[in-house]
């Protein structure tokens, strides 16, 4: 991978949840990567910082990536526009590499705007849905409006992929599905799977504890992927 980095234009903009927005930016050409794997991007006198990919290898439209709302890069990026002008380096890390897993059962877990990896991961799936088994997605986060990529998630489910979404803290009677954390989750949504591979992507607490988890409800340690 080239350690320069490539100007990247933004292609548009689009909110998925008050704090969250997709950005797509390109360059003169879309980089190979991995489902799950991150880039570095750059606002020129702000600084840089690593995001996940959050489209897909097969997606020839550019490069998306879920932008929260926060301070210094994150910040700059939660305010582009289209047409500005972005640095981006990569791919980095190992990312997912399904295609050693095609033919099998996958489970997916995610918390937060760690579903933009895992969103790389079901696009690509989408596109050659053929070559795997069942997946499901667990998805955690705190209220209903905190949720991206809803309307995605129902396509994802007419194409057979189980989705399981639950919140955390939701707001007293605006929610009446499942609450709590996605391992608590984990021995359901496995009751109709043989033999998974388990991807999950959180934060440093959250992977832990769903590794144990999935070792617990009988997943095997060595096929529970992190992208990192």
């Amino acid at each position: 991978m080239e350690n320069q980095p490539t100007t990247l234009s933004v292609q548009w903009v689009r909110a998925e949840t008050g704090q969250m927005r997709l950005i797509s930016l390109n360059g003169n050409e879309v980089w190979p990567f991995v489902p799950g794997q991150v880039a570095v991007l750059g606002i020129e006198g702000v600084g840089e910082s690593y995001f996940a990919i959050a489209s897909a290898p097969e997606d020839r439209h550019g490069l998306d990536f879920l932008i929260r709302k926060g301070e210094g890069v994150s910040g700059a990026l939660f305010e582009v526009k289209k047409g500005d002008l972005v640095q981006g380096r990569g791919p980095l890390g190992k990312g997912f590499p399904i295609d050693q897993y095609r033919g099998r059962d996958f489970l997916l877990a995610a918390v937060g705007s760690a579903i933009a990896p895992m969103r790389s991961v079901l696009r690509s799936v989408s596109y050659r849905r053929a070559d795997f088994e069942k997946m499901v997605l667990v998805y955690g986060a705190r209220r209903a409006g905190d949720v991206p990529f809803a309307d995605e998630m129902k396509d994802w489910q007419q194409s057979g992929i189980e989705v399981v979404l639950t919140l955390s803290s939701p707001e007293t009677g605006e929610w009446h599905g499942k609450t709590g954390h996605v391992q608590e989750h984990f021995r359901e949504a496995l009751a109709a799977l043989r033999q998974p591979v388990a991807l999950i992507c959180g934060m440093k607490a959250m992977t832990s504890e769903s590794r144990d988890e999935l070792i617990r409800v009988g997943v095997a340690a060595n096929e529970i992927l992190t992208n990192y």
